[in-house]
């Protein structure tokens, strides 16, 4: 039996570099048909369907507006619950506070108590001859020119002596009062002599411990009438300002009342001055409670009124929004509970939405436009389609908007 033996030869590579070979992508063919046939079938089912759906319109309509106005006396009563149209009165009710104050006045009198310095001086002589007689208050003058005092009674000064001047000691007082008038020492001169000889040789001074003293001013302040009629007025014009000035305050911040300025009404419970004339002190009080009350009556009743004032004579008509004007003038002639009511707006015919729909479902825009202008209490109106490829409003009565607005 023959053996065959197959035997391959290694392959022998000196690199051990591997080789990757990458393989290109192989485009198949016909995806693109596929792609451009599903788009086209999309747009002819959107064209159908958008040819079939209605959409949205709105129709907007600019009605014709009418000044109106009236002015009536309208009367608060308190004891009346509802509106009396006929005879022109609204609820009303009081509303009060009451409020206690008190305040510091100053007292701008004085009392005054004052004193005069007295005490002795010694008077001497230095001139020749006879005794010189003084009357009762003659002065003397410090040295400084200053203060000056007066003799309490008539005096002689001697004359000079052969050991000195001749010299007598005299009761003084101060021409004024004050404590500047103590001293304990000094020198004086006579006025009184100035056109004399003796005026140079006449003086007078404290000497030995002799002073002059006792001098006082003392000032207390006391009320005067003044002071009390002037506290009175300021302590009332201040404080029945704040009680009322509180009481609208309450109001406002409730904001649902209306009242007029002339039905305030305010009284004193309470009003003490704590102080008297010709009462000693720096100061005094006054002290009062004030009750404030005023007749009010309620915003929503004043609006209710006006509304049915205004559409009694404007049968089928609306108030115009923001054109309402209200005024409130109390004057003399009026009762204490009457007021003069003035008002004015703008109003407009209630126009039937529903007769408006029928008449412009499923119509041309154009032809909107020329039906709307048959109707007198229309001024104007826009017409719009959602869908901009129809020129017309949808037939469904739902798919339709009627606004109306009066900014044309």
């Amino acid at each position: 039996m023959t053996k065959i033996i197959d035997i391959i030869p290694p392959n022998i590579n000196k690199s051990n570099t591997v080789k990757i070979v990458k393989k290109e992508k192989i485009h198949k063919k016909g995806k693109a048909p596929k792609i451009l046939i599903a788009l086209a079938s999309f747009l002819v089912v959107g064209f159908i369907v958008a040819m079939f759906v209605e959409g949205k319109g709105t129709v907007t309509i600019y009605p014709v507006t009418r000044d109106v106005s009236f002015e009536e006396v309208v009367y608060i009563e308190p004891q009346e619950s509802e509106i009396d149209l006929e005879k022109n009165i609204l609820p009303g009710e009081y509303f009060d506070e009451k409020l206690s104050f008190e305040d510091t006045y100053e007292a701008t009198g004085y009392d005054e108590s004052a004193t005069k310095a007295e005490g002795v001086i010694t008077v001497c002589g230095e001139f020749s001859g006879s005794a010189l007689k003084l009357v009762k208050n003659t002065r003397f003058l410090s040295a400084e020119g200053s203060l000056t005092y007066k003799a309490v009674s008539a005096f002689t000064v001697p004359s000079k002596t052969t050991s000195g001047p001749g010299c007598v000691e005299v009761d003084v007082i101060a021409d004024e009062a004050g404590d500047k008038y103590n001293i304990t020492s000094g020198t004086f001169s006579i006025p009184g002599l100035q056109s004399t000889d003796y005026y140079t040789t006449i003086w007078g001074e404290l000497k030995g411990g002799q002073k002059i003293e006792g001098g006082s001013i003392s000032e207390q302040k006391v009320i005067t009438e003044k002071d009390l009629v002037l506290a009175e007025d300021l302590f009332k014009e201040k404080y029945l300002a704040a009680a009322k000035g509180s009481l609208i305050s309450n109001l406002e911040e409730v904001g649902t009342y209306v009242y007029f300025d002339e039905g305030f009404n305010q009284t004193f419970d309470k009003f003490i001055v704590l102080g008297s004339e010709g009462d000693k002190v720096n100061d005094f009080k006054i002290e009062a409670t004030i009750t404030t009350k005023v007749l009010i009556f309620r915003k929503s009743d004043v609006d209710n009124f006006v509304e049915k004032k205004l559409l009694l004579s404007e049968e089928n008509r609306s108030i115009v929004p923001n054109t309402l004007i209200k005024e409130f003038v109390k004057t003399e002639d009026l009762e204490d509970n009457a007021v003069t009511l003035k008002v004015s707006a703008q109003t407009y015919s209630n126009i039937s939405k529903v007769l408006i729909l029928n008449d412009v479902k499923g119509q041309e825009l154009e032809d909107c436009k020329n039906i709307l202008k048959d109707f007198p209490e229309i001024k104007s109106a826009d017409v719009f389609a959602s869908l901009f490829w129809k020129n017309k409003l949808p037939s469904n009565k739902d798919n339709i908007n009627i606004e109306i607005n009066f900014d044309n």
